[in-house]
């Protein structure tokens, strides 16, 4: 029986699959953001939630002139958020059409988009509930699984 190790090369699987997981989830993340938004515009108002509303809503400041309710920054907030997330996993899956070597190799762009979304999942884990620290786990997971695939970038010799 022979018992010496042959070396082979290790065979990595495709890394851009994962990533375009991962820039689905972004766009999941917004539209499913945007979806129950609206469901909850739209549902009954409980006292509590009415008098929550009053309060932001008589709540105003100033800011470079402009005065706000703080309503209206809570909720223009959430959308813009959710729409910037919908538009990122967007682009990501616009440039992985047309440049998917940005991913097969480790680049600055699958560097940012794992960075980005550990960032947001560690303030969703501090700040909101479960659906968007789920698909923010599941996204940098697969963003970081991608980078993990990738053929590492070769540096000039000094």
């Amino acid at each position: 029986m022979n018992t010496a190790a042959t070396t082979r090369p290790l065979h990595r699987t495709d890394p851009v699959r994962p990533f375009t997981a991962g820039a689905y989830g972004l766009v999941l993340l917004g539209v499913g953001h945007l979806t129950l938004s609206a469901v909850a515009a739209s549902a009954a108002r409980t006292p509590r939630q009415s008098e929550t509303d009053t309060a932001m809503r008589e709540s105003t400041f100033t800011l470079l002139g402009l005065e706000r309710a703080v309503l209206d920054l809570f909720h223009g907030m959430s959308v813009a958020m959710a729409l910037f997330s919908v538009t990122c996993g967007l682009l990501i899956l616009a440039a992985l059409r047309h440049a998917p070597a940005l991913v097969r190799q480790r680049t600055a762009f699958g560097w940012i988009a794992l960075t980005a979304s550990v960032a947001v999942l560690a303030i969703s884990v501090l700040l909101l509930p479960p659906p968007p620290i789920v698909v923010l786990t599941l996204t940098s997971c697969a963003f970081a699984l991608s980078l993990h695939r990738a053929t590492p970038t070769a540096h000039p010799a000094s």
